[in-house]
């Protein structure tokens, strides 16, 4: 299957490269936040253990709302620039 024009711009590779490594970044906070509870879960919860899991937290929330501002972006390029034949 042939790539189509549309997909081998500047843009397309931009935006597929962004979204691609907003999931990679997704993946790495997610890894952080259930290691942080795992620590929590595991061993007497104190102040420094729920900060630390608060703060991974907070990543793991951006990551997510970064991946799913690329990845809709991608959807949206797709969705506009791909006709069918």
């Amino acid at each position: 299957m042939e790539i189509p024009e549309d997909l081998r711009t500047g843009r397309a590779n931009t935006l597929g490269t962004a979204m691609l490594e907003a999931r990679q970044v997704l993946n790495v906070a997610h890894e952080k936040y259930q290691h942080s509870l795992a620590i929590v879960m595991d061993t007497e919860v104190n102040a420094d253990g729920m900060l630390a899991l608060r703060n991974e937290g907070r990543a793991y929330a951006a990551a997510i709302t970064q991946y799913s501002e690329a990845t809709m972006a991608w959807l949206v390029f797709v969705d506009t620039h791909l006709h069918p034949n």
